[in-house]
């Protein structure tokens, strides 16, 4: 896949060493586990999510699940299901932590 870059005149290839992925900027419910764990949920892209030992584990290693989601729609040729606020509001799990990241994709 080629691109013109906007900002600059230059084409890439996606994972060239001049590739600049984009920044997206996800929601996340961060919940402690019964077992000890942590799970992570991105609320603005459903069906992402993921768990670790530690909070720090779940936020990295749904990073890596936010990556792999947006790399399968685009693979698809589909558009991203963004979720707005609105549409998770009601389904934040109780006792979460909410934290805003940005993902490289």
């Amino acid at each position: 896949m080629q691109a013109t870059l906007e900002n600059k005149s230059a084409e890439y290839e996606i994972g060239a060493t001049n590739w600049e992925p984009k920044a997206y900027r996800c929601h996340l419910a961060v919940v402690k586990d019964e077992d000890g764990g942590f799970s992570a949920i991105v609320l603005n892209l459903p069906g992402a999510g993921s768990c670790g030992d530690s909070e720090e584990e779940a936020i990295t290693n749904v990073r890596e699940a936010v990556v792999g989601v947006i790399e399968s729609y685009r693979a698809d040729g589909q558009d991203i299901p963004w979720a707005d606020e609105n549409d998770y509001r009601d389904e934040i799990p109780t006792g979460a932590k909410l934290k805003w990241i940005l993902v490289h994709a």
